[in-house]
C-alpha cells in the first residue's frame, strides 16, 4: 500500500478544512514516543499538519474521541472507525451533520511484530461505509465484502468451549483496558462500577472476571464492529474477542443485522417483532447449541 501518497492526500484535505475554517479540530494520528508507534492526535492548526502520520501502525479506533468532540470535528477514519461512527449515529450519540469524515481505504494495520493486527486479520471491509471524502488505495481496487467468520468455534462441544473460556479468564487481571479502548463502552457509569447492586466482589476471583466479560459481551451483542481494540490493548493477552465474534455472528444469522453498515438500520437488540425466534443463550432452538461459551 502506498501510505506516503495517502498521507499526502490526507494532509492536503486537513490543510483545506482548517484553512477554510470548516472544522475546529481534526482527529488523526501522529508519531508516538516509541519508534514505529502511532497515537491519536488532535490537529487544530494548519502549521501542525506535518505532524500527521499515516501508515500501518495507525491502529487506534478514533471514533471514541468523537464522544468528546461532537461538534465542529473531522476524523480520519478507517473502515472500522467509520463503522463505529455509524453505530454512534444509529444510537443517537452523534449528529452526522456535525462530523466531517475523511474516509481512508485500508488494507489492514500491523502489530508490533509486523503481523496483521487483531481485527485486521479477518477484516473484509476495506472501504468506510460512510464518508464525506474518500482517500483511495489505488493499488487494490477491492470492494467491501462484509462478513463474519464464526467457524472457529462452531463445531466445538460445550465442554471444549467452556474450557477455552476458562483458560482465557485465568489470564485476566481485571484492569478494564478492553472496556476503556472499546468504542461501544461509552456508558458514564459501567455496570461493574456500580455498588447498587454490587456486581464486583472484594476479591478479583474467577466469578468477577466471568461477570465482567460475559456482561460486556452481551452489551456488545449486535454492536461490535470488530476493530480489535480490546485485544490489542490487553496487557495479559486475553483473547476474549472470539466470544463477542460468536455473538456477532449469532445476531447476523438470527436478525440479518450487521453492525456499523447502515445508520438507518435499527440495532438488532433495540428492535422487537412478534414473530422473533426464541433462542436461548446456551440452548439453541433445535440442537441445543449456540454461541461462545
Amino acid at each position: 500500500m502506498n501510505f506516503e501518497k495517502q498521507r499526502n492526500e490526507i494532509a492536503a484535505i486537513c490543510n483545506t478544512l482548517l484553512g477554510e475554517g470548516r472544522v475546529k479540530v481534526i482527529l488523526g494520528f501522529t508519531c508516538g514516543e516509541y519508534e514505529g508507534n502511532a497515537i491519536p492526535f488532535f490537529l487544530r492548526k494548519r502549521e501542525d499538519v506535518d505532524k500527521l502520520k499515516w501508515d500501518d501502525t495507525c491502529t487506534p479506533n478514533l471514533a471514541r474521541y468523537l464522544m468528546e468532540k461532537k461538534e465542529g470535528a473531522a476524523v480520519i477514519a478507517k473502515a472500522c472507525d467509520a463503522r463505529a461512527i455509524v453505530m454512534y449515529m444509529a444510537e443517537n450519540q452523534i449528529n452526522r451533520d456535525n462530523v466531517y469524515i475523511i474516509g481512508v481505504e485500508c488494507e489492514g494495520m500491523k502489530d508490533k511484530d509486523g503481523m496483521p493486527a487483531p481485527g485486521c486479520r479477518e477484516c473484509r471491509v476495506k472501504i468506510p461505509p460512510v464518508f464525506d471524502i474518500l482517500v483511495k488505495n489505488e493499488e487494490t481496487g477491492k470492494q467491501n465484502n462484509i462478513a463474519t467468520d464464526t467457524s472457529q468455534n462452531g463445531e466445538a462441544d460445550l465442554s471444549e468451549k467452556l474450557k477455552r473460556f476458562q483458560n482465557e479468564i485465568k489470564k485476566c487481571i481485571l484492569c478494564y483496558s478492553c472496556r476503556q479502548a472499546c468504542y461501544g463502552c461509552y456508558c458514564e457509569s459501567c455496570f461493574m462500577d456500580r455498588n447498587i447492586p454490587n456486581w464486583l466482589s472484594s476479591e478479583l476471583d474467577t466469578g468477577s472476571k466471568m461477570m465482567f466479560h460475559l456482561g460486556r459481551a452481551m452489551h456488545l451483542a449486535g454492536r461490535c464492529v470488530e476493530c480489535g481494540a480490546c485485544e490489542r490493548v490487553c496487557p495479559s493477552g486475553v483473547d476474549i474477542r472470539y466470544l463477542i465474534k460468536e455473538i456477532t455472528g449469532f445476531c447476523e444469522e438470527l436478525y440479518g443485522y450487521q453492525a456499523g453498515v447502515n445508520a438507518n438500520d435499527i440495532p438488532a437488540l433495540l428492535s422487537f417483532k412478534q414473530n422473533d425466534r426464541e433462542v436461548g443463550f446456551v440452548g439453541g432452538e433445535e440442537d441445543g447449541s449456540c454461541c461462545g461459551t
